[in-house]
């Protein structure tokens, strides 16, 4: 009986050696150094924009400064900054006090000169004409009495009953009472036949040149109150209440804040890119709007090498303002393409990228072209094919031809 037991003691003591043998060595084989443990991804192609990012300062998209045409002394600002104003709503107003005194004295020049124009034309009236003509008459009298006398003292000249002094006298008297004859007769011919056709053209010329001084007055008058040109917002107040200003002294900036505006520097190469029409994101301290392609200018800056590219943006809440500066993001294009972790790239003395694919258990060293880098991902531009099973864990230690296991991945 004792034999038997320490056999059987010696087989078991054998089997677990053999069993522990067994395991010693197939723990060898699984941490053989040949054999890479890797992880792997399939290529996977993936949509992806271009973008280009730009900076502007976004400005109204209609502005003014505003100003007075005409001189004087401001009595009113009506409205303050940040006031919403309609067109034509005024916005300012001058001491007009002058301006109205010489609105009326132009209107009363016009109203003379529409008489004496009136009076050219239409002739004048029965008691006028009867006026002129014993106008007429009695010059005729006194200028027949200042005849007769110059005869009768040329006479006593000769004589010697007079001197030479009373001579000359009579004889101004005459030419005095002539020249009265003339006029009396001309005034009176005037106002039975009207005036010749030159008078009446040198009353049409006054009253014209009356009527357009009239006007010229009303219009200062008028020009006295500043309006709002267009609807749109008091961006700044320039001026104050009792300020004496010149025609053109900046009162106000006004300027139409519904609709903003960007010009981007867009560089001249990527121009043909944009194109009317086309949406651009607009970002303001994490907040953006949509913004439309509207103008692209025809000229290239020289010094800056860009094209400038008006977007305008609706805003009609008023929450971003003129002067602040904005990002905007255009997509130029979207394609698919190949992106990797950047782990899996390897290069050698920072040329010829490569990366390791699996085929047939073994690791195979791919040379590719990269492009730009996306969220810790490089791009892949080619020759890369979509589904090729790429080693993107463990590749240190790899080699071209390596046995490798994979333990894990999934897609791209």
């Amino acid at each position: 009986m004792k034999k038997v037991v320490c056999f059987s003691v010696l087989i078991i003591s054998l089997l677990v050696m053999t069993g522990g043998c067994a395991d010693f060595q197939n723990r060898e084989f699984e941490t053989d150094s040949s054999v890479k443990i890797v992880k792997t991804e399939l290529a996977k192609l993936v949509e992806v924009e271009d973008k280009l990012e730009l900076s502007a300062m976004l400005q109204p998209i209609e502005e003014a400064v505003l100003s007075f045409e005409v001189p004087g002394k401001i009595i009113a600002l009506e409205k303050q900054e940040s006031d919403n104003l309609e067109s034509g709503d005024v916005i300012a107003r001058l001491d007009s006090s002058q301006y109205e005194i010489n609105a009326e004295i132009a209107k009363a020049s016009l109203d003379q000169a529409r008489a004496n124009f009136n009076q050219a034309v239409n002739g004048s009236r029965d008691q006028e004409k009867e006026t002129a003509k014993a106008a007429y008459d009695k010059a005729s009298v006194v200028y027949q009495k200042a005849l007769d006398d110059s005869k009768r003292v040329e006479a006593l000249l000769k004589a010697g009953a007079v001197s030479q002094s009373d001579y000359e006298n009579a004889q101004m008297g005459l030419s005095v009472s002539e020249s009265d004859l003339r006029t009396a007769k001309a005034a009176y011919e005037m106002a039975i036949e009207g005036a010749r056709d030159e008078l009446k053209e040198v009353a049409q010329a006054g009253y014209k040149l009356a009527e357009e001084n009239g006007n010229q007055a009303k219009l200062a008058l008028e020009r006295t109150v500043l309006k709002a040109p267009f609807p749109g917002t008091v961006l700044n107040k320039l001026a104050a209440n009792g300020q004496l200003v010149a025609a053109g002294t900046p009162v106000f900036r006004f300027g139409n804040i519904d609709l903003l505006k960007l010009t981007l520097p867009v560089p001249d190469n990527s121009i043909r890119d944009w194109k009317k029409g086309d949406t651009v994101t607009v970002s303001l301290y994490g907040k953006e709007k949509q913004g439309t392609v509207t103008n692209i200018l025809s000229a290239t800056n020289v010094m800056t090498g860009t094209i400038g590219v008006e977007v305008t943006i609706e805003n009609m809440e008023h929450d971003w303002l003129p002067g602040q500066v904005a990002v905007c993001s255009h997509v130029t294009q979207a394609r698919k393409s190949i992106f990797l972790p950047v782990e899996s790239l390897r290069s050698l003395n920072g040329k010829n990228p490569y990366v390791y694919i699996v085929r047939n258990g073994k690791s195979i060293k791919q040379e590719v072209t990269i492009g730009e880098m996306k969220d810790n991902k490089i791009q892949i531009l080619s020759p890369l094919d979509e589904g090729t099973e790429v080693i993107v864990s463990g590749v240190d230690d790899l080699f071209d031809g390596a046995q490798v296991k994979v333990t894990g991945g999934g897609d791209l």
